[in-house]
């Protein structure tokens, strides 16, 4: 491409052009196709009508795929010591080889959106960073490294806040390090934190469905997912349940689906960050 070529696909928005390449290709090689569109721009200043066009790609690509489980973006939440008690240290430790593969992810695409001396394309960098490792494993990744360097004074205020709502397992976390000066993990935070908030990627955070219809006694059922559906009626998943009134009142339990209804039959109960943290892992172990 030469310097001074626009990457323009000939579609009107972003928007337009994942229409275009889903329809043509399907899903998955339209992921691939404007994945790379992404990638090739990372290296380059934006103007705002390309900005724009690459924001609503980005944005329509992570709306097409939000309810998919990818493996490598699911998390497992739980310390060394519940993953050795549940003999689970081997999915323990592949999420901190994820951890760790994010970070250095991060540290290579923020120096490789350099497209010139001391100018980078941060904004292109997290939408890239979202698009690899998923908007759950990015932002813990981040927080983990923002609640460390917190004497820097380069990180501001605003993004070590932000940083410290999150909480982060700190076994599973401990080596995910991004090295890059702290300026520039500032300003990606900025436009992480950005992408965050205009795409209410709350939603994203958690896999499953949110529901609010569901009562076990006098626990609400939250949110939930389906694991596995032999296509005959009986499927198995996880939910999240909530009793405000209970010593615990959080729990995450397993369900079996036979003739329509629910049946929960093994729960961990405690904090709702304890119970997401569960939630999470449980998905992690079926997926991997």
């Amino acid at each position: 491409m030469l310097p001074n070529e626009k990457p323009f696909s000939g579609c009107n928005d972003g928007s337009e052009m994942w229409r275009d390449n889903a329809v043509k290709y399907g899903i998955d090689e339209a992921l691939i196709i404007c994945r790379n569109y992404l990638d090739m721009n990372l290296k380059r200043e934006h103007p705002d009508d390309e900005r724009q066009f690459s924001r609503e790609l980005f944005s329509e690509m992570l709306h097409a795929t939000a309810t998919e489980i990818k493996p490598n973006k699911l998390i497992y939440a739980l310390d060394s010591k519940m993953a050795d008690y549940r003999n689970e240290m081997d999915y323990y430790h592949k999420s901190r080889e994820l951890n760790i593969e994010c970070a250095r992810g991060i540290d290579r695409l923020i120096n490789d959106s350099c497209y010139k001396t001391n100018h980078f394309n941060l904004e292109m960098a997290a939408m890239c960073a979202i698009q690899d490792y998923g908007f759950l494993r990015v932002c813990l990744v981040l927080a983990f490294n923002f609640q460390h360097k917190s004497k820097n004074m380069r990180l501001s205020a605003k993004n070590k806040n932000w940083a410290n709502s999150f909480t982060v397992p700190e076994n599973v976390f401990c080596d995910a390090h991004i090295s890059v000066h702290a300026i520039l993990l500032d300003g990606f935070c900025d436009y992480l934190r950005e992408l965050y908030h205009d795409l209410n990627a709350e939603r994203f955070m958690l896999h499953g469905n949110e529901e609010h219809s569901e009562f076990v006694g006098n626990v609400e059922i939250k949110h939930a997912i389906t694991i596995s559906d032999d296509g005959k009626g009986f499927s198995t998943g996880y939910a999240i349940g909530h009793n405000p009134d209970a010593v615990e009142p959080w729990v995450c339990w397993q369900f079996a689906v036979r003739d329509g209804e629910r049946h929960y039959n093994w729960g961990i109960y405690g904090s709702e960050q304890y119970v997401i943290d569960a939630y999470n892992s449980r998905i992690f172990v079926a997926f991997n």
